[in-house]
């Protein structure tokens, strides 16, 4: 019995605390023992067939896994659970599962979720059976809002757990039951169109702000070279034909100690005969207005042509 136990603790220790009951009749308890478990309390029933062993934590991840268990076979982490999984965003209070389309798909405890499980890839995400990111991505879009969707989408992709065209197939996979959300969803993947992404999230912010103020889209991650055709720099905005160029310093890639050599670099891009802008989190703010003021000028050339 001691070998058993040892077996159940060890189940449950991976698994935040939770065990199944199949889970400990495999590890070599009897029914008799784990009724006794209960009983005593050094086990509580926290959905038909699953237990959490007492002085366990009671976390949002746990009780992601207790809906996960407590669903049908094949339950899996959806929606806003399975993006707080991959790092993406915040748990919800009440966990998100999705369940096979032929299940009742109703018990305690989580918001449930059903479809055709066909078309769905199961993943694992912090030791739980979770969708596949580029699903989860199209599953948040009928659950949040736009502002939400845009970053977790950018963070989604600039961390590649997934791509445009990774959600795009997730969509037409989906078929009707993904239908809700997509308009929102295209909307917050229009700066991922064709061509280089944004680098980060906060380059996709920049580009969104952009577009808010009407002004005309930028080559991404544009290549300036010299007369000879020598590489100089690589920008992460540029309009060639005006010859203006927008950086946006975000403090992890420009830093205190890039400073020099981002000036040595601006220098070498302004002698060819470009214009170069810089901007930082400050340009994001809903209220700012400092950037527009100084690109509409810039790029009036683009407008008149």
């Amino acid at each position: 019995m001691q070998s058993s136990d040892r077996s159940a603790a060890a189940i449950a220790a991976r698994q935040y605390g939770v065990v199944t009951r199949a889970q400990a009749l495999a590890a070599g308890l009897t029914r008799y023992q784990i009724e006794h478990r209960v009983k005593v309390g050094r086990w509580t029933v926290v959905a038909r067939g699953v237990y959490v062993v007492r002085g366990s934590p009671a976390t949002w991840l746990q009780a992601t896994l207790v809906a996960c268990l407590a669903g049908p076979p094949g339950t899996l982490a959806s929606h806003v659970s399975a993006a707080a999984l991959y790092g993406l965003c915040r748990p919800p209070a009440e966990p998100h599962v999705m369940v096979p389309l032929p299940a009742s798909g109703r018990f305690r405890g989580a918001t449930v979720h059903r479809t055709d499980f066909e078309t769905l890839i199961p993943c694992r995400a912090q030791g739980i059976p979770v969708t596949h990111p580029a699903r989860t991505i199209l599953d948040c879009a009928s659950v949040v809002g736009l502002d939400a969707l845009c970053a977790l989408v950018d963070d989604a992709f600039c961390r590649k757990l997934t791509s445009p065209a990774a959600v795009r197939t997730a969509v037409f996979q989906a078929g009707r039951s993904g239908r809700r959300g997509v308009a929102a969803l295209e909307q917050a993947m229009e700066v991922w169109g064709p061509g280089a992404g944004p680098e980060t999230p906060a380059e996709a912010r920049l580009l969104r702000r952009l577009k808010d103020w009407g002004l005309p889209v930028p080559e991404r991650q544009y290549v300036i070279r010299d007369e000879a055709g020598r590489f100089v720099a690589r920008v992460d905005f540029a309009w060639p034909r005006a010859k203006v160029v927008l950086e946006y310093d975000g403090e992890r890639h420009h830093g205190p100690r890039r400073w020099l050599l981002d000036d040595e670099r601006q220098i070498r891009v302004e002698s060819l005969g470009w214009r170069v802008e810089r901007s930082d989190r400050d340009d994001l703010r809903p209220s700012a207005t400092r950037l527009p003021a100084i690109l509409r000028p810039a790029l009036v050339i683009l407008r008149s042509a």
